[in-house]
């Protein structure tokens, strides 16, 4: 007689909980689904643009710093190249050292260039994403959508969306009314 108790509980059990699964998906909202390219949106806001072109122009001096280094570098090659025949043993070793010592430098201040960049470019991403995804939760809650997938990231399981389910430019008009870009930065003059 118990197990036939417990069986019989188990039973209601069951059926009480697919009953409160039923209910409460009848009661949760309705919404709409839409899909968002976060990265390709973030990027294409006004002042995603202004953003990264602000910030290619910062990089830009010291790129053209490292194109001239190497360019000194190389010509010290082709020197050592073209004179080493005619040159002393002595001389030969102190031009090697100084191509090698400045090939060092030039490599190190490239690396630590391309951190400070990569660096730079990810803060900027992440203030810029922060004020996006405010602005898609109010835009998400104003249209009346109950999810909103972002399929510019590849672990998003979406495989298949229609255009019209495609949000990312009513998103950007709708960040670069909440954000305006500022003005560009005047050239400097050098």
């Amino acid at each position: 007689m118990q197990q036939g108790t417990a069986s019989m509980i188990a039973k209601l059990s069951v059926c009480l909980l697919l009953s409160i699964v039923v209910a409460a998906a009848q009661n949760a909202p309705a919404g709409k689904t839409a899909v968002l390219q976060v990265q390709n949106g973030i990027l294409n806001t006004r002042e995603g643009h202004q953003a990264f072109s602000d910030l290619e122009s910062k990089f830009a001096a010291r790129k053209a710093e490292f194109d001239k280094m190497q360019t000194d570098i190389a010509a010290l090659q082709e020197q050592f190249r073209k004179a080493s025949t005619t040159m002393s043993e002595e001389a030969q070793k102190k031009m090697a050292r100084d191509i090698e010592r400045k090939t060092k430098a030039l490599n190190y201040e490239a690396e630590t260039a391309q951190t400070e960049y990569e660096q730079a470019q990810a803060d900027t991403m992440q203030e810029l994403a922060r004020k996006f995804h405010a602005v898609v939760d109010k835009y998400g809650k104003d249209n009346g959508f109950a999810i909103v997938l972002d399929v510019s990231n590849q672990q998003t399981p979406a495989f298949w969306w229609a255009n019209a389910m495609d949000i990312t430019n009513d998103v950007v008009r709708a960040y670069d009314v909440a954000h305006p870009a500022p003005p560009p930065a005047p050239a400097s003059m050098k």
